[in-house]
């Protein structure tokens, strides 16, 4: 027996604060006084390099706004990093970020700004964390993926060993602002990809929404933001509700059901390279996770293929040829099981706004729903071709 044996609980209190705005980059300053309230001493942006093409002049109004702001921060430097997953490609940009804070004399006290989609909040994030043992982030949230889901939680990270965020960690963002002027530069592929993820909520928790997106389904093709805007706030508020409130924020728990369609769509993101985007990734996943729960007899056929159709509307697809060989995809469950610290739990749709947690997917389960996707394109692309 010890002869000591000390316990003790620990807790951490951290503020989770997210600003909506229409523009952030045209106030005042009295809004950044606010965001920066609390810092002092230096200050590092990392800008998406597809928004610094698309704004040039973002770098002279973060510093006017900075100079208006009052702030006791310098921004010191404004750096550019690659936008989507290349920037997650392994550390080496993370640990760019990293080594600016020392470069800059950034300390624990000042921040790094991530201007960006959901990719470069990950890295910049991950090399922050990184730097004096957690640098404050700031997170300017440009996609409407970040905006709707990523921007809102408490972990960042990087791919490496051919899994999607092998390497990271938790730490909650000092702000997040969510900018809906920056989301009118966004290319259209991008910006339909974000939809997934209210989609995935909406059937997660909340079927007012999914009927919400079904109605607006035209309007979010056509990019109205007047449309786009209740989806957006509603999915990023469901998803920062599950993460600060259900009791599990650093994920110590096996139950994932925010990563509903997830795991197949990591697999895919893997293999296709990190070409295949995050978005349209998880609705491939959702519709694969969808399948497996009609065959199961979990939901009904009428629930499946009004997501079907739904993902669909919005522009998004239920399929990629990624999907064959069956073995390749198989990993993907192991690689998830591992992931989730033992026993494998997949949250699958029953109705919208319902779930039941699964422990066990059998081959021919996994077979028939591939088989019905792959069914479902042939049928589809022969439409197209007037055959």
């Amino acid at each position: 027996m010890p002869e000591l044996n000390w316990q003790s609980p620990l807790s951490i209190s951290a503020s989770h604060r997210v600003w909506w705005t229409h523009d952030a980059l045209s106030n005042n300053g009295d809004f950044w006084r606010e965001v920066l309230a609390g810092l002092e001493g230096h200050c590092l942006a990392f800008v998406d390099s597809g928004v610094a093409a698309a704004w040039p002049n973002l770098p002279q109004r973060l510093h006017e706004l900075f100079q208006k702001s009052g702030a006791s921060l310098h921004l010191h430097a404004i750096e550019s990093m690659p936008g989507g997953e290349m920037c997650k490609d392994g550390l080496q940009h993370a640990e760019r970020v990293a080594r600016a804070c020392f470069e800059h004399g950034v300390s624990r006290r000042g921040c790094v700004i991530a201007i960006g989609g959901g990719a470069v909040l990950d890295t910049v994030g991950f090399g922050a964390a990184m730097a004096h043992r957690g640098v404050p982030v700031i997170r300017v949230a440009t996609s409407t993926l970040s905006q709707g889901d990523s921007a809102m939680g408490v972990k960042c990270g990087v791919n490496q060993f051919g899994h999607k965020n092998a390497l990271g960690t938790f730490c909650a963002p000092h702000a997040v602002i969510c900018c809906e002027r920056l989301l009118s530069t966004l290319p259209f592929e991008h910006w339909l990809g974000g939809f997934s993820e209210a989609v995935k909520i909406a059937l997660l928790k909340d079927e007012s929404l999914f009927s919400d997106i079904e109605s607006a389904a035209p309007a979010l093709v056509a990019r109205n933001m007047d449309a786009a805007r209740p989806i957006l706030r509603r999915s990023g508020q469901l998803h920062r509700d599950h993460i600060l409130k259900s009791g599990d924020p650093f994920e110590q728990g096996s139950s994932r059901p925010l990563d509903h369609g997830h795991w197949a769509a990591h697999r895919l993101e893997a293999l296709s390279h990190w070409q295949l985007p995050h978005g349209q990734a998880v609705a491939i996943g959702m519709a694969l996770d969808s399948c497996i729960a009609a065959h199961l007899g979990l939901c009904s056929e009428q629930h499946c293929n009004r997501l079907l159709h739904l993902l669909q509307s919005v522009g998004l697809p239920c399929w990629n040829p990624l999907l064959n060989p069956l073995s390749r995809l198989h990993e993907g469950l192991e690689h998830f099981r591992q992931h989730l610290g033992g026993q494998l739990a997949l949250a699958l749709v029953t109705a919208p706004g319902a779930f039941v947690e699964v422990n066990d997917l059998s081959l021919p389960a996994l077979q028939a729903a591939v088989n019905r996707l792959e069914a479902m394109q042939r049928q589809t692309t022969g439409r197209h071709d007037g055959t």
